[in-house]
């Protein structure tokens, strides 16, 4: 009777602490946000997967468009019913699909039988002596991928390039923009004449580049990860310039309408002895270098996805 009674005691007691204990980490709408961007990461991480395992099987490319179409509504469903100011992370869909994109990839390539190495080699294969770059090829070899939708993907970096004509609109490869108007923030034509259009900011996004309404400018070192130090004058992989079919060509989703400028282009990157001046890239040779924000006589190629 008295083992009854202790044990009626016992949860007696129990029943008290466990309602003792704050439910407040369950109920906060911070946590439920990051829970529910958590899990739909993991849904679409599944979805590549299965999708590459489908293509494997019928010997055809993964079609990944519901992946995508249903992790971006999701993902920012849940910052939406949050609210603003609510989710530790926002506006993160992009850079978090891009690395779940990556990641997925590499697992297929790895399962293929390939191999995985994020940081790219320079394209020079020249030996000049024991232990030059020519000789040595650190780094993966530059790999690339016409998307067919007017974009050029690093298969590894996993960045996701804007392909350049010669048709003289946006994409113009001779086109010149400005880093600033002079206030040293990023907020000169290569913003409000490139990526506005890319993101079309004026329509709300409606007709996106691509599809894809975060187009950003790189920064020096993602800009520099496309050099070719292998060639010269552009000093880029043909993917990125098609220099039989690119004068005149009109249409970047074709493979053959692909087209770079040999001169300098905008970074992102300030340099950190002046907020003034910025780095830019010169796909002549592939230097490195900076000039004032407010020059007007730089390229830019805008780009999307995380290193």
């Amino acid at each position: 009777m008295r083992s009854k009674f202790y044990l009626f005691f016992a949860a007696i007691l129990a029943v008290s602490v466990v309602s003792s204990i704050p439910k407040a980490q369950a109920a906060d709408p911070a946590v439920k946000c990051e829970a529910s961007k958590l899990k739909e990461s993991a849904k679409y991480g599944n979805c590549r997967l299965k999708a590459e395992s489908k293509g494997v099987k019928k010997g055809q490319s993964a079609d990944f468009t519901k992946c995508e179409t249903k992790f971006t509504e999701k993902f920012n469903k849940a910052e939406t019913k949050a609210g603003p100011g609510v989710c530790p992370s926002e506006a993160d869909e992009p850079a978090i699909n891009g690395r779940i994109t990556r990641h997925a990839n590499d697992i297929a390539t790895l399962l293929s039988g390939g191999t995985v190495a994020g940081f790219p080699a320079t394209g020079q294969t020249t030996v000049f002596g024991p232990g030059s770059d020519g000789d040595v090829q650190a780094g993966a070899a530059l790999s690339y991928t016409d998307d067919g939708d007017g974009t050029i993907t690093d298969n590894n970096t996993g960045l996701v390039w804007e392909k350049k004509d010669d048709s003289g609109g946006v994409h113009d490869k001779d086109n010149l923009y400005s880093w600033s108007t002079g206030t040293n923030n990023m907020d000169g034509t290569m913003v409000t004449t490139l990526l506005n259009t890319l993101n079309d900011v004026a329509g709300g996004g409606a007709n996106c580049f691509a599809g894809h309404c975060d187009w950003r400018i790189p920064n020096v070192k993602e800009l520099q990860s496309i050099v070719d130090y292998g060639v010269f004058t552009p000093s880029i992989d043909p993917a990125f310039h098609q220099a039989a079919t690119c004068t005149g060509c009109t249409d970047v989703t074709l493979a053959s309408c692909s087209c770079a400028e040999r001169s300098r282009h905008w970074s992102s990157t300030t340099i950190a002895a002046g907020p003034g001046v910025a780095w830019f890239v010169n796909f002549d040779s592939g230097g490195v270098n900076s000039t004032g924000k407010t020059s007007n006589n730089e390229h830019a190629r805008a780009v999307r996805g995380p290193l």
